[in-house]
């Protein structure tokens, strides 16, 4: 991974709550607003993020949009862990998921469906009974990954004291 400055990161990462909250490109205005900074500067660390593969440009006039790169960045941030290519079995995701883990899986990554409109966020746990159990969420890519992964993992607890 591209090593981003702590700027690049804090721009990525509203960028990506921004673009996940108003399904539109986010401009440097928007960013300026909400960063203090000028929107040159916004400009050039986004024409950055660009080019590392963070970021997307709709088109020439557009704010920029986060990329498969972008978003699995943004998870990592959120405590995740590069995620491996699993094979395209359901068997074999369940036995990737530990019973504590929880894991993100953002468009093709997706073991079962090759896509590039969904992530996947799934989560193990032990059941009263002892065994296995996985539970998960299928949604769009532009999903709020915050929420949705503590939505998971409260479920996970909620499940493990079910009796």
């Amino acid at each position: 991974m591209d090593k981003l400055t702590d700027r690049q990161q804090k721009i990525l990462e509203l960028i990506v709550k921004e673009y996940v909250d108003k399904s539109k490109p986010v401009s440097s205005k928007i960013l300026a607003r909400k960063l203090g900074l000028s929107s040159a500067t916004l400009r050039n660390e986004m024409m950055e993020l660009d080019k590392a593969g963070y970021l997307n440009q709709p088109h020439a006039s557009a704010g920029r949009i986060p990329s498969e790169k972008g978003y699995r960045f943004f998870i990592n941030l959120l405590g995740g862990k590069p995620e491996d290519t699993f094979e395209k079995h359901f068997n074999y995701l369940f036995q990737q998921v530990g019973a504590e883990e929880t894991r993100v899986f953002i468009n093709k990554e997706i073991p079962m469906i090759r896509t590039k409109k969904y992530s996947l966020i799934i989560t193990g746990y032990k059941a009263p009974n002892k065994k296995h159990e996985i539970v998960g969420l299928l949604g769009p890519t532009k999903m709020r990954y915050d929420y949705n992964i503590s939505l998971i993992n409260k479920l996970k607890e909620l499940m493990q004291d079910y009796e």
